[in-house]
């Protein structure tokens, strides 16, 4: 995985009007950055598992978050609460996978699943022939750029 790197080690809270505007476009990266990271580990869990092909295009994913801290919030490092929604092939409604996210100021994040238990809820996924297989959705680790 390619890291990319901003405001290392920089605090971005009260660092005047150019610090402010970079902390609040961490919220809105964040949620593009979830959204296409999801969408390519599900084409992965997908495949381990077995199942159809399926492409990231395809599920149409997109996320939003608030930050965890101060709900409505759209600024800042520390905690956020991510959902992601995306469209199955077939029946054509929402699903929705929630995720706990341990935001960086440099960009990078843990993202935790929290369900639906069906896709990011356990560690393991069972693949073919009944076979255990690490679960890629269920923890995310990703960054984006800063910058």
């Amino acid at each position: 995985m390619r890291r990319l790197h901003g405001a290392r080690g920089g605090r971005l809270r009260g660092v005047g009007p150019v610090g402010v505007r970079v902390e609040r476009a961490l919220g809105n990266r964040l949620a593009s950055s979830l959204g296409r990271t999801f969408a390519n580990l599900y084409v992965l869990q997908q495949s381990d598992q077995g199942n159809p092909a399926v492409t990231a295009s395809h599920l149409n994913a997109s996320a939003s978050c608030v930050n965890g801290a101060d709900s409505g919030a759209t600024q800042g490092s520390g905690v956020w609460l991510c959902s992601v929604t995306y469209y199955l092939a077939g029946p054509g409604y929402p699903v929705i996978a929630k995720y706990k996210v341990d935001l960086q100021t440099d960009g990078c994040y843990a993202a935790d699943g929290d369900g639906p238990a069906s896709v990011n809820g356990y560690p393991t996924v069972t693949g073919p022939r009944g076979k255990q297989l690490i679960n890629p959705l269920a923890l995310i680790d990703a960054c984006f750029d800063t910058t």
